[in-house]
Parts: C-alpha cells; structure tokens; sequence
C-alpha cells in the first residue's frame, strides 16, 4: 500500500489517495502522517479516495480500526469523507457505522463531487487561542 497527500487550502481541507492493499500496519503509519500535517495545517476536514485499493481489511480489523488509531496518537477530525469503491461499499458502510458509533464524523461516498460537496458544507468550529 502506499499514499499520497494533496492540501487544498481554498476549501482548507487534505486529502488521503490510498493505493494498493491496505494493512492495519500500513494504515497506521498514514494515520500518524496524516495527523502530522494536519496538526501543520491547522486542518479539520480529510477527504479519503479509496478508489484505488485492491482489497480490504478483515471485518474484525474494520471494528477495531478506531481503538487502534487513537492507540498510535491520532485523534479525532471535525470532518471526514471517504470516496470507495463499489467493490467494497458493504465493507465501507460498516466502517462508517463503526466509526460514527465511536463518535467519529465519517462518512462514505461513492462519487468524489458528493464526497467534497460534503465536505466543503461542513462548518468548523472556530480555534480556541
């Protein structure tokens, strides 16, 4: 598996192209890269594409996803959209309802314009100084 970030600083948002066949190991790594240059940008929202991996995790891995990433350090985002392909949309969607159950803010798409549409609506909250 590997990734790529592109920030978007007239929507103030990143976003996470995922490749190939994603580990829990892997997934790790990204996370705390990812939260590194959140934390950089002062940036709330994260747009995942997906369409480019060529399997998925475990259903068990899927539920322990959340626990794991806090483990390494990586918090919470305000907003979180993810573009996924068809082949795995059950997979997704369970993802999805695992991490809004934990209180997370996900949600999966299948089209990248619904996706950012999404994400550019969603209000963030003022910095505390």
């Amino acid at each position: 598996m590997n990734w790529e970030f592109n920030y978007f600083k007239d929507h103030n948002y990143l976003e996470v192209i995922v490749h190939g066949n994603p580990s829990s190991d892997q997934l790790n790594q990204m996370a705390k890269e990812r939260w590194n240059m959140l934390q950089e940008l002062n940036c709330k929202k994260v747009l995942f594409d997906f369409t480019r991996i060529t399997s998925m995790l475990a259903t068990v891995a899927i539920y322990h996803r959340p626990e794991e990433t806090e483990s390494i350090g990586v918090r919470r985002v305000n907003y979180t959209a993810a573009v996924v392909p068809t082949t795995y949309w059950s997979d997704f969607k369970f993802m999805e309802t695992v991490y809004q159950n934990r209180g997370y803010d996900l949600h999966v798409f299948q089209s990248k314009e619904d996706a950012l549409n999404y994400l550019i609506a969603a209000p963030v909250p003022e910095s505390k100084s």
